[in-house]
């Protein structure tokens, strides 16, 4: 299933994609802060949200509902990118030079990432190094995929626990259980969809992931969350960390 106002994306059943959801709604949800200061706001985007919306969307977006929250604030300037299924770290800067700054220090692959992820089946190895080059996908305007011409990028995985995902599946409300890994992703490059795609070259799609996984796994989100952030600004490491959404998902049976 894909929304037409998100080319390629499932569509989201989640509270923050609900495009009818009323004023009265949308005010009483806030996106948690993690960090605040003169000069940033950092905050634990909720998956299924966007940062910002089109001029002619007026539905919930990370800067709408912070400008609810912070309304003596005139202006929020993002610095990153972080895909619109997935939650977690989210830097915005509130000063012109903060935004060049921390601009600069993404754009030159400063800042260290650590992502979590629920991934399809048990990892074999503990820890893998993918070195695999991507590009877009000319045969659909929003995947990109594994190609010997494209960009170099290089992700580390490292396993955190197996085991296994019981879920309610979306459209068959049919109870279903899976096995899953649960692992750290550290991006070296930072690629378009990069996590996603070398997920699912070495045969482990994230769950959920309605564009990389052959087999759709119709769960409530995308498994993918951006979990720890190192900022290295001039006036000192800002080291950030987004509270776990998958503790204790997995089991350790199938039963």
């Amino acid at each position: 299933m894909t929304d037409e106002r998100w080319p390629g994306t499932r569509k989201s059943f989640s509270l923050y994609a609900n495009m009818t959801m009323s004023a009265r709604l949308l005010d009483s949800v806030s996106v948690p802060v993690l960090y605040e200061d003169d000069r940033y706001l950092i905050v634990d985007k909720p998956y299924d949200c966007r940062i910002q919306n089109p001029r002619d969307d007026q539905g919930p977006s990370v800067q709408s509902l912070l400008t609810k929250q912070y309304p003596h604030i005139p202006i929020f300037r993002n610095v990153h990118q972080l895909d619109y299924a997935t939650s977690g770290i989210y830097v915005l800067a509130l000063t012109k030079q903060a935004a060049a700054e921390a601009s600069k220090l993404f754009r030159e692959r400063q800042v260290q990432k650590t992502y979590l992820a629920i991934v399809a089946g048990h990892l074999i190895e503990d820890s893998y190094h993918i070195d695999q080059p991507i590009a877009d996908d000319p045969d659909h305007d929003f995947r990109m995929k594994i190609d010997v011409n494209g960009k170099s990028a290089q992700t580390l995985v490292q396993v955190l626990e197996r085991g296994y995902y019981r879920y309610t599946d979306e459209t068959t409300k049919q109870e279903k259980t899976m096995a899953v890994s649960k692992v750290e992703l550290r991006p070296v490059t930072g690629r378009r969809h990069q996590l996603r795609v070398h997920l699912q070259h070495i045969g482990h799609p994230i769950v959920g992931d309605y564009n990389y996984e052959s087999k759709y796994t119709d769960t409530f989100r995308m498994m993918l969350h951006a979990h720890k952030l190192r900022l290295p600004l001039k006036a000192g490491h800002l080291d950030i960390e987004a509270p776990d959404p998958f503790q204790g998902l997995l089991r350790s049976s199938p039963e």
